[in-house]
C-alpha cells in the first residue's frame, strides 16, 4: 500500500484527483490489478501513455505520466517530467519507509541469479524474505522488486546487473543496500568495458557505499573481486575454495544429478555437509556465498545447509528437463566464457551420472565480447573436447570458431548457419538416452530447441 500524496512528495509530481492509497504499482497495462497505480514508461518501441485508458479499464485507480492523458473523472493523475526517474524515486522512498528492513544486493559476471535464489533460501531459514523475481535486475526491475516489500518483509534480496560503469552505483542509489555480494568477475561485457579491470571496477560499485555495520561478501578466489575489499567500509567476508576464506568449500562430489560438499566456517572451525540439487563447482561457489551472506545475519551454517537442500533455481539456468528418455540441460538464458565452461563441466558430470550416455552440446554465439570474441569461442571449443562432449552442434557467426576448434582437435562437430538449421540437425540426430546441453546468449534463442522434444 502506497499513498498518492507520498508519491508526490518523493517525486515532485503534480497531483490531481483523489488522494488515494494504491494497492500496488505496475508498469504493465496488461497485468493491472484493482486499485493499483499504473506507471506509463516510455521506450524506443513503446509508449506507456498509450495504454493508460486500458490500465484504468482493468482496475487502475491512478496513473503516473509525463504528459497529459485522457482518463475518466475520479482517476488520480501524478504528472512528472520523467516517469522512469519518478518510478525509481518512488521505490527508494518506499524502501526507506520500512525502518527495520535490510536490503542485500548481489552482482557478478556469472551466477548472480542462482546466488540470489540460494541466498534468499538461506536467509529464509530465519527471516521473512522477498527477492528479485526472474532476472528483473535493471533500472526498471529493481524498483519493481522494492515495491513488492510488505510490512512483514525483513530482508529484501535484490539482484543488480550492469552493462557499463556507473550503472550498479545508480541502482545502489535506489535500493540503498545494507550488504552486498559479488559472486565473481569474468569476461562478460568485455566489448563495452574493454578490460577485466574495468569489469571489476563496475562490479565493485555494489560495496562502495555500504554502511560500516553492513557486510561485503566477496569471492576470495577471484583477484578482481578481492580488490573490492579495499573499497568498502563494511565488514568483509570471503567465500571460496581457498584455505584463507571465511567460508570454505571442500570435498566436492557429484552424486546423481546433485552435488555434495563440505562447508567450513573459519571463525568457529565448524563444518557441515551441504547437499545441492544441482551439479557443478560453480554452484558450490553460489552456495558458499549464500551461506556466508546468511551467516552475516546470524544464521548457522547447519540451518543454511538445510535450506539449500531444497532450494529451487530460476529457470533457464542449468535447468534439468527430462522429456521421455532424453535429458536436456537448459542453460540458455545467457552465456560468457566462464559460464560456458561451467555448463560443459556440468554436461560431463551428467554423463557420469547417466552411465556414459551420449552428450550433445548445442552452442550459439556469446555476445558482447569485442576483440576477445574469436579467442573466447575457440576456448569453448577446446573445453568441449577436454570435457569429453560427444558431439558439438553450433550456430551463429561467432560460434563457428567453437566448431572449428573442435574439428581441429578431432572432435565430432557440425556448424549451422542459423537456429532453424541447427534445430533440423538436432531433431534428426537426437536419440533415446542422450543428454543435450543448450547454451548461448539470450538473443540467440537456443532454448527454443526445447520445443523439438515436447
Amino acid at each position: 500500500m502506497i499513498k498518492a500524496i507520498d508519491i508526490a512528495a518523493a517525486t515532485g509530481a503534480k497531483l490531481t484527483g483523489p488522494e488515494v492509497e494504491f494497492t500496488g504499482v505496475t508498469t504493465d497495462s496488461r497485468a493491472v490489478k484493482q486499485g493499483e497505480l499504473f506507471v506509463a514508461l516510455s521506450g524506443g518501441k513503446f509508449d506507456g501513455h498509450s495504454f493508460c485508458a486500458k490500465a484504468v479499464e482493468l482496475g487502475a485507480v491512478g496513473v503516473l505520466v509525463s504528459k497529459p492523458v485522457a482518463v475518466p473523472e475520479g482517476i488520480t493523475v501524478l504528472l512528472v517530467e520523467d516517469t522512469l526517474k519518478a518510478f525509481q524515486e518512488m521505490a527508494r522512498a518506499y524502501r526507506r519507509s520500512f525502518a527495520g528492513l535490510k536490503v542485500f544486493a548481489i552482482t557478478g559476471s556469472n551466477g548472480k541469479t542462482s546466488t540470489k535464489d540460494m541466498l534468499a533460501a538461506a536467509l529464509g531459514a530465519k527471516y521473512r524474505v522477498i527477492k528479485t523475481q526472474g532476472n528483473f535486475n535493471n533500472e526498471i526491475g529493481l524498483p519493481k522488486t522494492l515495491l513488492n516489500i510488505t510490512k512483514d518483509t525483513e530482508i529484501a534480496v535484490v539482484e543488480m546487473g550492469m552493462r557499463g560503469l556507473g550503472q550498479i552505483a545508480a541502482l545502489c542509489e535506489i535500493a540503498e543496500p545494507d550488504s552486498g555480494l559479488i559472486s565473481n568477475v569474468g569476461e562478460t561485457h568485455m566489448e563495452l568495458l574493454g578490460s577485466m579491470e574495468n569489469i571489476g571496477k563496475a562490479k565493485s560499485e555494489i560495496v562502495l557505499n555500504l554502511p560500516a555495520d553492513g557486510f561485503a561478501v566477496l569471492n576470495g578466489d577471484n583477484s578482481y573481486v578481492v580488490a573490492a575489499a579495499a573499497k568498502t567500509r563494511a565488514k568483509v567476508v570471503f567465500f571460496g575454495l581457498g584455505e584463507s576464506c571465511d567460508y570454505r568449500g571442500s570435498n566436492i562430489k557429484t552424486v546423481g544429478m546433485g552435488t555434495v560438499f563440505t562447508c567450513t566456517e573459519k571463525a568457529t572451525g565448524k563444518s557441515v555437509e551441504v547437499r545441492l540439487q544441482v551439479i557443478g563447482e560453480h554452484n558450490v561457489y553460489n552456495a558458499l556465498s549464500a551461506m556466508a551472506g546468511a551467516a552475516c545475519y546470524g544464521i548457522a551454517i547447519e540451518d543454511s545447509a538445510k535450506a539449500l537442500a531444497g532450494a529451487r533455481l530460476t529457470g533457464s539456468r542449468q535447468e534439468i528437463i527430462e522429456i521421455g528418455d532424453i535429458m536436456l540441460i537448459n542453460d540458455a538464458y545467457n552465456a560468457s566464457p566462464a559460464s560456458c565452461e561451467a555448463a560443459l563441466k556440468t554436461l560431463a558430470e551428467a554423463k557420469k551420472a547417466r552411465k556414459n550416455a551420449r552428450t550433445i552440446a548445442v552452442l550459439a554465439d556469446m555476445l558482447e565480447l569485442g576483440a576477445i570474441s574469436e579467442d573466447a569461442h575457440r576456448r569453448v571449443g577446446r573445453w568441449a573436447v577436454e570435457y569429453g562432449v560427444d558431439y558439438v552442434l553450433t550456430f551463429g557467426p561467432e560460434a563457428a570458431y567453437i566448431s572449428d576448434e573442435v574439428a581441429k582437435l578431432g572432435g565430432q562437430t557440425q556448424h549451422c548457419a542459423d537456429l532453424l538449421s541447427a534445430q533440423n540437425v538436432l531433431r534428426a540426430m537426437a536419440e533415446k538416452g542422450d543428454i543435450i546441453l543448450l547454451k548461448g546468449s539470450h538473443s540467440m534463442k537456443v532454448d527454443s530447441c526445447l520445443s523439438l522434444f515436447k
